[in-house]
């Protein structure tokens, strides 16, 4: 008896014990050769320790949930195979010792979970940037194979290959005793269906399900005497990188046709080039110094008041609100709004240490990169290299979906990460435009290289003139993404018999600079040129004519032009004009900068600034606030104090810097030198002017004072 316990135990071990051999030893391997403290190529060492002493029990409790799944994968696999193995082995009548179904059932783990990792590799390379591409020559090479040789669908193929004998085998017994007791079952149906009670219930629940179906799809029809609204927003686009404004790649065949029919406006501003502040200012229709969200770290005191916004206003005429969005909406669950639903990440501290460690294990990311994984795991939705439009687009037919049944036009604010910073396009996006022979560091993404010379300073790479071209390649990669994200969501609408009645917006929250002239890359830094200032600004749907407006206008004009649409009269707190409309304004639009991250390198914006330390340097964690980074009290006035500003008035645009020794000016005329190349403030006789212009807007403000022409935050 004792004896047959034992080999009951020792038989249940070999069962699972493979699978969690090869989970400890994948685990293992991520801490041994993986575990940094780097967020984004960024370290240091006084922030190791800080997060170490002050969230050491967040680690430990997330190091145990990251163990516990892995021996979940592990058993549930392992389970899987050793049975698999015996079946198998059964029906050929073949006898093999414990010892060999041991490794099988481990080599066979192991497979699996090795080629899910080369698939994620291929779907979402940029996941694996530091802890495959950057660690050495082999593990780059094999990288670079497979996501330039390889499809997701091939590798698919080869798992169901390895997968289906153990399946069949497993499936086979089911059958062969539905095959020997069918004619039992078989009666038992007949009986059933042959009993008036159950046929008759049967059928009522059929009509009632009928009637419920017809009566819902009536009903919502006749609700909907509203337009519905989506807007389709992606961060940092560029305009005049889509092909419908003459750009030399198809880039943007969906949102063209768009452009076709509808109306387009050419030259709409934002008014802060950072995500928070714009899209504060683009649902409030107020400027930073009136809503009070400067930069992309508001205290939870500025963010936590009653805003009138644009989904609180349609909200009160009948309409489901929400908004939808992916790593780069995480500025949405920060603050209200107005909506009834947010469906996005959030970003904290602890947020941010939970992906430091997950994104160490390889071995277990491409297991997480679902639905099922978000649930478990919801800082996947929060990585920066993660985008894949397709999540974003599910959670816009869910909500699409919700406003019908709440029988409710909708107005559902999109937004999508996959054009931000590092442009991290997935498969098959990131092949393109790319040149695939190119091997070098901004080979998925455009993440950040530093060296440090001989005497310890660091500097970052500079991408050559072939480098450049190809990031790019690599951000139009990530547009024609979205625009299929554009084409997706129209079928859909047209699918549900909805698009004839929804007005469709395409527009971002600022542009991007890629290397033109000086301006460097990215946004925020400077107000120089139109690349990350101009945002694409195009309606289509019931009533809107097809037309194009190339004056210029401002980011705040666009909620008023909603509620233009739907023939609702905008709130007193608005002050924009509908973009249909002639405003009344002193200028055209208006800009700032947000924070500078960075105090280094050899930039003009870095020599015509007050400085102030980094990011690491002026953010603090507010602990009692769900641990959200925000900007130190102490620095919060110099920021406002420091921001390059600058306003646009009949084709003039005047950008005024504040240095440590006093304001300096620049002026363009943009409709002769639309990429400001010649700086007429020293001849221009309207210099004065347009300064007069831009101080009229604080003369009578609460919030700012003007002191000997410097514009400072009141105290």
């Amino acid at each position: 008896m004792v004896k047959s316990r034992k080999k009951k135990l020792i038989s249940y071990k070999n069962i699972y014990l493979p699978g969690l051999l090869v989970s400890g030893v994948v685990f293992l391997y991520a801490i041994i050769f993986n575990m940094s403290f780097s967020y984004m190529g960024n370290t240091s060492s006084n922030v190791v320790h800080f997060i170490i002493y002050r969230y050491k029990f967040l680690i430990v409790l997330y190091f145990l949930k990251i163990i516990f799944v892995y021996s979940c994968l592990g058993i549930i696999l392992s389970i899987f195979f050793s049975r698999g193995i015996r079946q198998v082995l059964r029906l050929l009548n073949k006898t093999v010792n414990d010892k060999h179904i041991f490794y099988s059932t481990a080599i066979l783990t192991f497979a699996i979970i090795f080629l899910e990792l080369c698939k994620s590799i291929v779907l979402y390379p940029q996941l694996y940037q530091e802890t495959i591409f950057n660690k050495n020559a082999i593990y780059n090479y094999l990288q670079i194979a497979l996501t330039n040789n390889l499809s997701p669908v091939l590798i698919v193929i080869i798992q169901i290959f390895i997968l289906a004998p153990f399946t069949v085998t497993m499936v086979l017994p089911t059958f062969n005793f539905l095959a020997k007791h069918r004619n039992d079952i078989i009666d038992i149906l007949i009986i059933l269906f042959t009993r008036w009670k159950f046929f008759a219930t049967a059928l009522f629940i059929v009509v009632i399900g009928l009637i419920v179906t017809v009566t819902g799809t009536i009903s919502y029809k006749t609700a909907q005497e509203k337009p519905n609204i989506i807007i389709l927003a992606s961060d940092a686009l560029r305009p005049d990188h889509f092909s419908g404004f003459g750009y030399h790649r198809k880039t943007t065949p969906h949102i063209d046709t768009l452009m076709t029919q509808g109306t387009t406006f050419t030259s709409v501003y934002t008014v802060v080039p950072r995500t928070f502040p714009s899209w504060v200012s683009i649902l409030t229709s107020q400027l930073p110094t009136r809503h009070g969200i400067g930069h992309m770290f508001p205290t939870a005191r500025s963010r936590n008041r009653k805003f009138v916004t644009l989904a609180s206003v349609v909200k009160e005429y009948g309409y489901y609100t929400s908004v939808v969005g992916d790593f780069a909406a995480d500025i949405f669950p920060r603050i209200n709004l107005g909506f009834d639903t947010v469906k996005a990440p959030t970003f904290n501290m602890r947020v941010m240490i939970k992906q430091i460690i997950l994104k160490n294990h390889i071995f277990l990311l491409p297991f997480l990169t679902n639905k099922i994984g978000f649930a478990l795991f919801p800082e996947i939705r929060e990585f920066a290299e993660f985008a894949d439009p397709q999540f974003v687009i599910d959670d816009i037919k869910s909500e699409i979906s919700k406003s019908i049944h709440a029988k409710k036009p909708f107005f559902i604010t999109t937004f999508f990460s996959i054009t931000h910073f590092p442009y991290p396009a997935c498969y098959p996006y990131y092949n393109y435009f790319t040149d695939t022979s190119y091997s070098g560091p901004f080979k998925y993404s455009k993440n950040r290289v530093v060296s440090l010379d001989s005497n310890g300073i660091a500097s970052e790479y500079e991408p050559s003139l072939q480098e450049i071209e190809y990031i790019r390649a690599l951000y139009d990669g990530c547009l024609y993404a979205f625009d299929e994200a554009v084409g997706t969501i129209i079928q859909y609408l047209k699918d549900k018999k909805l698009y004839d009645n929804t007005i469709i917006i395409i527009v971002s929250d600022h542009g991007e600079n890629l290397y033109e002239h000086e301006y460097g890359m990215g946004h925020g830094e400077h107000l120089r040129g139109k690349f990350s200032l101009v945002i694409p600004c195009i309606f289509a749907g019931p009533g809107i004519p097809h037309q194009e407006y190339t004056h210029v206008r401002s980011a705040i004009d666009i909620a008023p032009a909603i509620l233009d649409l739907l023939n609702i009269q905008k709130p007193q707190s608005f002050d924009g004009t509908s973009l249909f409309k002639n405003h009344n304004r002193t200028f055209d639009a208006y800009c700032e900068t947000g924070i500078w991250f960075d105090n280094t390198g050899n930039f003009f914006f870095q020599k015509k600034r007050i400085m102030y330390p980094d990011i690491t340097g002026i953010s603090a964690i507010d602990f009692d606030y769900h641990d959200e980074i925000t900007i130190t009290p102490y620095y919060d006035n110099l920021i406002t104090t420091a921001k390059h500003r600058s306003i646009i008035a009949n084709n003039l645009k005047l950008i005024y810097m504040p240095t440590h020794y006093g304001i300096e000016y620049e002026l363009y005329n943009i409709s002769t030198d639309p990429e400001e190349r010649n700086n007429i403030y020293t001849t221009s006789p309207q210099a004065n002017n347009m300064k007069q212009k831009l101080f009229t807007l604080f003369i009578n403000n609460s919030k700012i004072k003007i002191y000997n022409n410097y514009l400072m935050p009141v105290e």
